[in-house]
């Protein structure tokens, strides 16, 4: 992710990481805080992300802590330039969480923390939400995985909505980035969303719900 395009589109800048999804979130970390971003991090209580100039614990499963980190959010920085939610898995496997957990850590706690920071994302250019998603969320799966994926295709479907709502005022931008390109790296996927602001980019087996490419 060492490009001059995202040393010009970050440095400066604040950027906040939120989601579980711990491997992709610390390489992120890493190649923002060389170009120059003030990147800051929202973590599960029990995850211990590296690199991070700040990190904020908070569990998504719980939506009213979620909506306290927004605030908190709000009163300590004055600014979001870039926000990514990277959604990855809980600390403990699915099967161990009841269906409202399940629902909570992907879909009401993210989007209720998306909903709070509204207000921060605000700046000279547009704002930037980017989120990271499976693309097998759009495919069907077995059924002992139907609970997980729904959680993630409703945050999928509210995050279009708010898209939609958003691409008219000129004030935030948004990508989704849906990941199962054969060797593609999501790092690199992130970059070209932080750098080229597409409204999606996913595998080209997606076309027909209307999703578009970037080759990888």
């Amino acid at each position: 992710m060492n490009d001059t395009r995202l040393r010009q589109a970050v440095s400066g800048k604040t950027v906040l990481l939120t989601g579980t999804a711990r491997g992709v979130t610390e390489a992120v970390t890493r190649h923002l805080t060389r170009a120059g971003a003030q990147v800051l991090v929202v973590a599960h209580p029990s995850h211990r992300p590296t690199g991070a100039t700040a990190v904020y614990r908070a569990d998504p499963a719980i939506p009213a802590a979620m909506r306290g980190l927004a605030q908190r959010l709000l009163d300590e920085h004055d600014r979001l330039d870039i926000v990514i939610h990277a959604a990855g898995t809980p600390p403990r496997p699915a099967s161990c969480h009841g269906v409202q957990h399940t629902i909570n850590t992907h879909y009401v706690g993210p989007s209720a923390l998306i909903r709070g920071l509204l207000p921060a994302l605000r700046s000279r250019d547009p704002a930037h939400l980017i989120t990271v998603l499976p693309a097998h969320i759009r495919l069907p799966l077995p059924c002992r995985w139907g609970g997980h994926r729904a959680s993630k295709a409703a945050f999928d479907t509210w995050f279009r909505g708010l898209a939609t709502k958003t691409s008219g005022h000129g004030l935030i931008t948004t990508t989704t980035v849906y990941t199962g390109l054969v060797r593609a790296d999501p790092v690199a996927l992130i970059r070209d969303a932080i750098t080229l602001r597409p409204r999606r980019i996913a595998p080209w087996w997606l076309r027909t719900t209307g999703a578009s490419r970037l080759g990888r």
